[in-house]
């Protein structure tokens, strides 16, 4: 299953309140109150003295709504999953903007040139490097750095030159609608 269709666990609560207020909080529930208050102490939201008190409440509490209404002011709704009320859209966009295939190849023409140039540059530099270290009479190694920094020039070359780029035309999962 994916994270969407098992969306993890976004309360530090064992089970959520709100489903079952009276049920008796573990030492996990008061440790997460404990940690939303004290990082709402330092965030300003609370006082030193608010803290203490609701630090005292929590020790005592004895069910979980108690517990959650410590914590109801400070703390920051769940992350909504994709069948939550909550979500703050009705729907995706039916239409995510993609690059045209004009685009594309005016991308294209504008990264051609530097990359031309750069491949040039690169390949002088490695034959300057050969006439150095042996010449003319010693094996030619520049090819292998030419072809390898030549690889994206050709690959710009093919999409210039070729026709529309492929899209994908599926329609996402429906888990993503």
């Amino acid at each position: 299953m994916t994270e969407w269709q098992n969306p993890p666990r976004t309360s530090g609560f064992s089970v959520d309140p709100r489903s079952a207020p009276q049920l008796r909080p573990s030492d996990a529930d008061r440790a997460y109150v404990d940690s939303t208050l004290r990082t709402a102490r330092a965030e300003g939201r609370i006082t030193d003295v608010e803290l203490a008190e609701r630090l005292d409440r929590t020790n005592v509490a004895v069910s979980l709504g108690e517990l959650q209404a410590l914590i109801g002011d400070v703390s920051m709704p769940t992350v909504a999953g994709p069948d939550s009320s909550r979500l703050p859209v009705t729907a995706a966009p039916s239409y995510v903007a993609r690059p045209q295939p004009a685009d594309l190849r005016r991308g294209v023409r504008f990264a051609l040139p530097r990359a031309v140039a750069t491949w040039i540059a690169l390949a002088l530099l490695f034959n300057l490097i050969w006439v150095l270290t042996g010449g003319p009479g010693s094996y030619y190694w520049p090819v292998w750095p030419m072809l390898g920094t030549g690889m994206p020039v050709i690959g710009l070359l093919i999409s210039l030159v070729g026709g529309t780029p492929s899209t994908p035309t599926a329609d996402p999962p429906s888990d993503l609608r």
